[in-house]
């Protein structure tokens, strides 16, 4: 990132991995994806991510996995 400068970082995460992954940011950016998708005879599977902050615990994760410690 340093390297490249957040403009062009952005810019090549979207054309690669980002692109690979994600169908838009905007409901319109979905919708047109999902359409493409279903042009070529695929079936667009959609999944919504729903993230929890986890805090600045020093547990983290595995706190919230494993339960409070007794």
């Amino acid at each position: 990132r340093r390297v490249l400068g957040p403009r062009l970082w952005v810019r090549l995460l979207r054309a690669t991995f980002y692109g690979q992954f994600v169908g838009g940011q905007t409901h319109s950016e979905v919708e047109a994806t999902a359409q493409r998708l279903r042009s070529m005879g695929l079936r667009p599977m959609l999944a919504m991510p729903c993230e929890g902050d986890v805090g600045q615990e020093p547990q983290g994760y595995v706190g919230l996995v494993m339960g409070p410690e007794r």
